[in-house]
């Protein structure tokens, strides 16, 4: 039936282009026989014309004329009752005669018929219309003449189509006949040839057919035996693709064994998504951790997995993609914590898809919620001892008179000084890093952190001689934050930079704000020696100390972890840019 179909398709097509074939050139004949007799019966008009001219022009000269206009009385006979029609017109537009008419004053005025109108206004002109009175079509001829003695201003001769149309008539039928037989000849040629193209493309199609069938992938087609060459080398085509679409495939199904394999053997849960947010393949970890996951083919993330975090952060990709993968925290029903990853994948500028990884954190979250429970528990014992040996060893000072034991009592003092000042920070870290310690965030102008911070700062830099330049070139704008913990941070930077500035120099405080995403940067900056590039990222773990790099100073190490944290909890980031010196940018959310 299909086959049928198309032939009957094939057939129909020959039929359309030998229609055209023919019947577009007979046309075109047709109208160039019409027109080139009507050229002719125009050619003939104007020689009409003139002949009469001549003719009156002799009368007159003879003195026989009827200066009324009227035509001789041998011209009268000659056109009376013949084909051609004779019309004389004066300057005024007024007919003097006419061969077709006996009484001329019941004709219009002729001085705006189109030919009689080029005749005056270029010498001649001529027209071809259909007479309404006479019933019948004219090839219309005038010619502008001056003949002394008489009022004749334009000669027309009309000569009717009827005979031009009769000829092209006789030409018409003669042509039509030879084009029917052409279309009988050319649907039989069509009605072959679509008979053989169907014996051609039955082989062709259901050889096709086989090798698109399931679990038919068979190297080779024999499309060879084809009546006819007209196929051949989609023949030679089909042949060359079949193989290599077998080769191909088991390229493919050898590919995604393996990645089944590695994905199936790692300890993460891997989801995958389309450009659509569907889920498209799962790992066998994934199923672990979500059961229901193991028929998710085509479902949304959250029908399987129960996180808004899961289906916000797959749906913002659509719109966005973020330079960053989106990361947040999660519980399964079992109570297992993990850490979700999606990294986006992205084609020609648009997202083709999506891969979410579940990290299990559980024992890493006990283990780092132990650590923070022991540095906290250790700090705060530590306390009491320490403010005993800080109190003894300052009363001691007062009862030692003796230099020795009083440069052993100055170090038991600096280094309990120390020890408390650590202590101190390590509770405050462990306080932000549980959310024991509630933040009052609220607006508040970009300058009171700024200023709160100098001012806390005002004593080392002036020990220092070191100027604190404060830059706001947008001018004052407000923040969402705590102001006593944004004030920490901006006190802790400051010391630091007065730390290590050279002694004289200046340092710099400056705020903007970045109103595309709603957040305000401020930077700390001093001349000092800098950070090394390769450093500057563990500069914010506790206990880090770079001294070798920066001036040999002492610090506990922790002023930098407790600034990341608090600016953290703002939904803010911290980090150290290039530049002269050391500059320390971080972030806070614009109010």
């Amino acid at each position: 039936m299909k086959n049928t179909t198309f032939s009957i398709k094939i057939f129909f097509c020959f039929c359309v282009v030998i229609l055209f074939s023919v019947l577009v050139p007979c046309g075109y004949f047709l109208h160039s026989i019409k027109q080139e007799s009507i050229d002719l019966t125009r050619e003939e008009a104007f020689r009409e014309v003139s002949f009469v001219r001549t003719y009156i022009m002799e009368e007159v000269e003879k003195g026989e004329f009827d200066q009324k206009g009227a035509l001789p009385e041998t011209l009268k006979r000659f056109y009376s009752g013949g084909e051609h029609r004779v019309t004389l017109i004066d300057a005024e537009g007024t007919v003097l005669y006419d061969s077709f008419a006996e009484d001329v004053s019941q004709l219009e005025n002729h001085r705006y018929h189109e030919e009689v109108a080029k005749a005056f206004t270029s010498g001649e002109g001529s027209s071809v219309r259909h007479s309404s009175s006479l019933g019948t079509s004219f090839v219309y001829a005038a010619k502008r003449v001056s003949i002394p003695g008489t009022a004749i201003s334009v000669i027309r001769v009309a000569a009717p189509l009827s005979l031009v149309e009769e000829h092209a008539g006789d030409r018409s039928r003669a042509l039509m006949a030879g084009a029917v037989a052409a279309l009988v000849f050319a649907v039989a040629f069509a009605a072959f040839m679509s008979m053989r193209f169907r014996r051609s493309l039955q082989l062709m199609i259901s050889s096709v057919e086989n090798l698109a069938t399931p679990g038919s992938r068979s190297g080779r087609i024999s499309l060879r035996t084809l009546p006819g060459d007209e196929f051949a080398p989609l023949a030679a085509a089909v042949n060359s693709m079949a193989q290599r679409m077998e080769v191909q495939v088991n390229h493919i199904l050898a590919q995604k064994a393996q990645l089944d394999a590695v994905l199936n053997s790692i300890a993460e849960g891997v989801l995958v998504v389309d450009h659509e947010g569907c889920i498209r393949s799962v790992n066998a970890t994934l199923v672990r951790l979500f059961p229901r996951a193991a028929h998710a083919e085509g479902l949304q993330p959250v029908e399987v997995i129960p996180s808004p975090d899961l289906q916000k952060g797959i749906e913002s990709l659509k719109h966005a993609v973020p330079e960053k993968p989106v990361q947040f925290e999660m519980d399964n029903m079992s109570g297992r914590k993990l850490q979700v990853l999606i990294c986006p994948i992205v084609g020609e500028s648009k997202l083709l898809m999506a891969v979410a990884v579940f990290h299990d954190i559980t024992e890493m979250s006990v283990l780092m919620e132990m650590r923070r429970d022991f540095v906290a528990n250790v700090s705060h014992e530590l306390r009491t001892p320490l403010t005993a040996i800080m109190g003894y060893a300052e009363s001691l000072k007062r009862y030692v008179s003796e230099p020795r034991a009083l440069h052993f009592l100055e170090v038991i003092d600096r280094n309990s000084q120390y020890m408390a000042t650590m202590v101190k920070d390590l509770l405050q870290l462990s306080s932000i890093e549980n959310g024991a310690i509630p933040m009052d965030i609220k607006p508040m102008p970009a300058s009171m952190v700024i200023r709160g911070g100098m001012d806390l700062c005002r004593s080392s830099a002036e020990s220092k001689k070191l100027e604190f330049v404060e830059k706001l070139d947008d001018g004052d704008f407000s923040v969402n934050a705590d102001a006593e913990y944004l004030t920490r941070v901006v006190r802790n930077l400051l010391e630091n930079a007065c730390r290590y500035a050279p002694e004289g120099s200046q340092i710099v405080i400056s705020a903007e704000p970045d109103k595309e995403n709603g957040m305000a940067v401020f930077r700390v900056a001093d001349s000092g020696p800098g950070i090394p590039p390769e450093l500057r990222v563990r500069v914010f773990e506790r206990f880090y100390r770079v001294e070798k790099h920066r001036g040999g100073q002492v610090s506990t190490g922790l002023g930098l972890a407790i600034c990341k944290h608090i600016v953290e909890r703002h939904g803010g980031c911290i980090s150290i840019e290039d530049g002269p010196g050391c500059i320390v940018k971080f972030t806070v959310p614009l109010a």
